[in-house]
């Protein structure tokens, strides 16, 4: 099956300017990811990743034990519905952007041939698109959860 244009696959995306709320719970989960975030190296994040990737169905003290992060973090993300789990991507997204800016390009360039995202690193207009959702996501992060 052919890959979609760039633009119909962000077309499933939520838009730039929907709201995204956080529970407290939510907010208490993606403080925890940030503070990971910005003390880890690319490279751990990176191993950290690619063990919960191969471990998302294992029980969340499992999935706790090997990323580091607590249970209820773990619970939480855990519960996201389908557009919660995306506005918390945008959000880790974003957190990458700040912290790791290698990694979030290396993540979109991996990820499109397995059709998970699409790979516009190259692509001004995508780039920009992305950007917009990173920064009203970032915005949503940190007018809610601060």
């Amino acid at each position: 099956m052919p890959a979609l244009p760039a633009a119909a696959q962000f077309a499933t995306l939520p838009p730039v300017d929907a709201p995204m709320r956080f529970s407290p719970a939510q907010c208490g989960a993606l403080r925890e990811i940030e503070g990971g975030v910005a003390t880890r190296s690319a490279a751990d994040i990176e191993r950290i990743g690619a063990a919960m990737e191969a471990n998302q169905n294992a029980d969340p003290v499992e999935v706790a034990r090997i990323s580091g992060l607590s249970v209820p973090t773990v619970s939480t993300m855990g519960a996201l519905n389908q557009q919660d789990a995306m506005a918390f991507s945008l959000v880790f997204g974003s957190m990458l952007r700040h912290y790791h800016p290698d990694l979030l390009i290396k993540v979109l360039r991996e990820r499109a041939p397995l059709g998970q995202v699409p790979d516009i690193s190259g692509n001004p207009f995508g780039m920009a698109v992305l950007d917009g959702m990173l920064n009203a996501a970032q915005q949503s992060y940190l007018t809610q959860c601060s």
